[in-house]
């Protein structure tokens, strides 16, 4: 017992170091080559990772509320309701592509475990191709995407005119969105936690220091909490090339020679295809999770959204995990090191199940008074009350999904993970919300969390069929 409270004590200087120099600048790379028996300091290691990556994604989900804040205060809600349906929009256009942060980040983990710094500035400049390629694809179709989108949200015609001003303006910035996923990407797989919370961290507060001298200052209402978002979204796109290049500069490598390797062009290409697959299924099930509660009336409908920005919560905590294990599976099977791929594989599992029952008891126990302090509508409380049990759960049902989607994405084995969602969603999820048709709101979260169980079960079964192969070792193949 004092062996393991001496441990946790130790751990706890990774949070004084966060923003000083990270240890990983010294041993990111040791960790792969090093004899067995200095490998002790691993789980330090993983948390070196995990902390900042909780930190950056808490203060991303951040980022998006700034704009309703601010313009939530205006003289009348249609604002409000104009950003919020657009913030709909780009939150299908940005989630749909995050395959150019996941996609960069396994493939640059690996090379960097391999040691071949060539590789992951090219892995870099290629997946900032395919950013640059897509962002032209959504500014040539920027009307047409916002027409279908907001004809299928519906909301009122001042609505619809306060989310087309904003959307309009927002929209410029999607080269700069775009390449900033490539660039967190490429900053995790290199092993940067630390770069990635400076890069999410400073655009954050900058775009809120703009919403206040736009809006407050200069009165420009919707306008001015879209041009924040987009000049914020062009600092943090400059923002993360100077932490990349100091990053080149560390390394010793050259910035700007670059060839074109079509080999490795078709691999990411492949592998965010796959990823896409995956995402667009994910987005479907959460779209489909609402619209069934929606059809229950809006009592459930705003009982089931309060339930799931629980979850979004979970899912913050749980992503930095799976973070970590991108990076740190990655390199071991860039390194070709199959007992740090086990170990490291252990660690995360450990952390991350441990985690999900933390967060299970307190769903359990305070679960009621966070619900009464989100709202005081007393039908809303009365049925997320109800449904509450689903809530507690969750944490250990979903935890396996972020395990192993940060270990398939660490091995870029992207085909395993749109089979495992395919058959989720397909195989599962659809048939079971039809066999519970009858049970209500009960079914649909029932159905939900078979959902997860089933992406869960499925990967697990992927990994030992491809670790029974040695697949992950040869996994360079693999997209």
């Amino acid at each position: 017992m004092l062996r393991r409270i001496k441990a946790v004590l130790s751990a706890g200087g990774l949070f004084r170091r966060i923003f000083g120099r990270s240890a990983s600048r010294k041993s990111h790379g040791a960790l792969c080559h090093a004899p067995q028996h200095a490998l002790r300091p691993l789980n330090r290691r993983l948390w070196s990772i995990a902390l900042p990556m909780m930190l950056a994604n808490s203060s991303i989900a951040l980022f998006g509320l700034v704009d309703a804040a601010v313009v939530g205060h205006l003289e009348n809600e249609t604002f409000l309701a104009g950003v919020a349906l657009a913030g709909v929009l780009f939150d299908f256009l940005y989630w749909g592509v995050t395959f150019l942060r996941m996609g960069t980040t396994g493939v640059v983990a690996q090379a960097h475990g391999a040691r071949d710094f060539v590789a992951c500035r090219g892995a870099l400049y290629e997946s900032g191709l395919i950013a640059l390629g897509l962002s032209l694809f959504m500014l040539l179709l920027n009307v047409p995407l916002m027409n279908l989108g907001l004809s299928l949200l519906g909301g009122s015609q001042q609505a619809h005119a306060q989310a087309e001003i904003y959307f309009q303006i927002k929209i410029w910035g999607a080269p700069a969105v775009l390449l900033t996923m490539v660039q967190m990407g490429w900053l995790i797989g290199m092993g940067e936690a630390r770069s990635v919370l400076k890069l999410t961290a400073v655009a954050s507060l900058l775009n809120v220091f703009l919403d206040l001298v736009f809006v407050l200052g200069f009165g420009l209402g919707v306008e001015g909490v879209a041009y924040a978002s987009m000049l914020a979204s062009y600092f943090a796109a400059c923002w993360g090339v100077y932490l990349s290049v100091r990053v080149f500069k560390r390394l010793d490598i050259a910035v700007f020679e670059f060839n074109l390797d079509l080999r490795r062009l078709r691999r990411l290409l492949s592998l965010n295809t796959n990823i896409l697959i995956r995402t667009i299924c994910l987005i479907f099930a959460f779209a489909l999770f609402t619209r069934s509660g929606a059809k229950q009336g809006d009592i459930i409908l705003a009982a089931n959204t309060l339930l799931l920005s629980f979850q979004m919560v979970l899912a913050l905590a749980l992503d930095g995990y799976a973070n970590a294990l991108e990076v740190l599976v990655g390199e071991s099977i860039g390194a070709k090191n199959r007992r740090l791929f086990r170990d490291v594989i252990s660690a995360g599992i450990r952390w991350s199940v441990m985690s999900a029952v933390v967060f299970s008891a307190g769903y359990f126990f305070c679960g009621p008074y966070f619900i009464a302090l989100l709202t005081d509508i007393e039908g809303v409380r009365s049925a997320a009350g109800d449904y509450l049990a689903w809530l507690v759960l969750s944490p250990v049902i979903a935890v396996w999904c972020f395990v192993f989607d940060g270990i398939f994405i660490g091995a870029t084995q992207g085909r395993a993970m749109r089979n495992s969602m395919l058959f989720a969603l397909l195989g599962v999820y659809l048939p079971a919300l039809w066999v519970f048709r009858e049970l209500g709101n009960h079914g649909i979260w029932a159905a939900f969390m078979l959902f997860f169980a089933a992406r869960g079960a499925s990967m697990a079964w992927l990994f030992y069929r491809i670790k029974r192969q040695d697949g992950f070792m040869t996994s360079s193949s693999a997209a």
